[in-house]
């Protein structure tokens, strides 16, 4: 009988936190976005690239072809009703060596479990298309759920 008023108790506590913790949850694009995702960039395709969203933070990390490693901190701001192509921004970003980064603008389409990205380039205007341009800007990357 104690066992079952224990129980009891601990759900009448547990339940509302449960609850709580659904409502906090990210929601819509931004739901979706949550977790790992990988892709290889550059010229060659031998950039390989890990992206972690994490509610708006992110993380990027990879290796160079020459095997240095590098990370990025920042945050994410999607707009979803964005016309004619939904918006992302990357805000906020710091490099490995603590140097801030302009924010990037972007558009991005996301299907199941491919998210295609293409970003003006720090700094830069965001793209109207989805296209890579010369030179790399802007840049077109898709990104799988790992």
């Amino acid at each position: 009988m104690l066992t079952l008023r224990l129980a009891a108790t601990f759900a009448l506590f547990l339940v509302p936190l449960a609850l709580a913790s659904a409502d906090n949850a990210a929601k819509g694009d931004l739901g979706k976005f949550q977790g790992n995702w990988t892709t290889e960039i550059g010229p060659e395709k031998n950039i390989k690239l890990k992206v972690a969203f994490a509610d708006t933070k992110v993380t990027v990390s990879g290796t160079s072809p020459q095997g240095d490693a590098f990370e990025l901190r920042g945050e994410i701001k999607l707009d979803e009703n964005a016309k004619p192509h939904k918006t992302l921004d990357w805000l906020n970003f710091t490099t490995s060596s603590g140097e801030n980064a302009p924010s990037n603008l972007a558009i991005y389409m996301l299907k199941g479990d491919t998210l295609t990205v293409c970003s003006g380039g720090p700094g830069n205007e965001r793209p109207t298309e989805f296209k890579a341009g010369e030179g790399g800007r802007p840049s077109l990357i898709v990104l799988t759920r790992e």
